[in-house]
C-alpha cells in the first residue's frame, strides 16, 4: 500500500475513535447518580418545608406561654381555654375540621367549642398570618389534676406532677403534615412546670 494510502487510512480511524460516544454503562452510571442527587435533593427539601411548619407550631406556643403568664399576672390565674391539648378542642377549626399541611385558618374567629365562658380572646395573641396548626391550652389552680396528667412525646411520658403543687397550664398544637388523614399526628406541648418545648412525630 502506498504510504500516501496509508496516511489516508490512518486519519480515517484517528477521526472514527474522536467521534466515539459514551457506552451503555456510562449512560447508567450518570442516570444513577442524577437520581440518587434528585433523591437527596427532594428529601432535603421536604425537611425543610416540615422544619418551617413545625417552627409556627414551636412559636406559637411560646406564645401562647406568654400570654397564660400575662394572663396570670392580671387575674391570679390560668385560662383554662380548652378540655385537653392532646384530645382537643383545637382552634382555629378549619373548614374541612382537619389540620393539616394543606390548609391554613384564620385567627380570631369565634370559639364554638371552647370552655363555658371562655374564649381565646381572653388571651392576647396576634399571629402574623393564616395559622396551619390547631392549637389548646388549659390551665388550674394549686391542689388539682392537670386536665392531661399523662403527656407522651415520641414513646416518652413528659413528667407532670398528678395534682399540682402550683397553679398550671398546658399547651399543645396538632398538624397532620403528611396529609395521610391517619395517626399519628405532630404534636408540640408547653407545660408550666418545665420551659422546654416538646415535638412528637414530627413530620407526621
Amino acid at each position: 500500500m502506498a504510504p500516501v494510502a496509508r496516511a489516508l487510512q490512518k486519519g480515517r480511524l484517528v477521526k472514527l475513535e474522536r467521534a466515539r460516544g459514551f457506552t451503555l454503562i456510562e449512560m447508567m452510571i450518570v442516570v444513577v447518580i442524577i437520581g440518587v442527587l434528585a433523591t437527596l435533593a427532594i428529601v432535603g427539601y421536604r425537611k425543610l418545608v416540615t422544619n418551617s411548619h413545625v417552627s409556627e407550631a414551636t412559636n406559637m406556643v411560646q406564645n401562647i406561654r406568654a400570654a397564660q403568664e400575662g394572663y396570670h399576672s392580671e387575674t391570679m390565674q390560668y385560662a383554662n381555654i380548652s378540655t385537653s391539648v392532646v384530645n382537643g378542642p383545637f382552634y382555629p377549626t378549619p373548614a374541612s375540621g382537619v389540620w393539616n399541611a394543606r390548609q391554613v385558618t384564620a385567627w380570631g374567629a369565634t370559639c364554638t367549642n371552647c370552655q363555658p365562658n371562655m374564649d381565646w380572646s381572653m388571651l392576647p395573641l396576634h399571629p402574623d398570618g393564616p395559622v396551619m396548626f390547631g392549637y389548646a391550652t388549659t390551665g388550674g389552680p394549686a391542689n388539682t389534676a392537670p386536665s392531661d396528667p399523662t403527656i407522651t412525646v415520641d414513646g416518652t411520658k413528659l413528667q407532670v406532677p398528678n395534682p399540682s403543687t402550683t397553679d398550671w397550664y398546658e399547651i399543645g398544637a396538632t398538624c397532620d403534615l403528611d396529609g395521610d388523614g391517619q395517626a399519628p399526628d405532630t404534636h408540640v406541648y408547653a407545660i408550666s412546670w418545665t420551659n422546654q418545648v416538646y415535638v412528637d412525630s414530627a413530620g407526621q
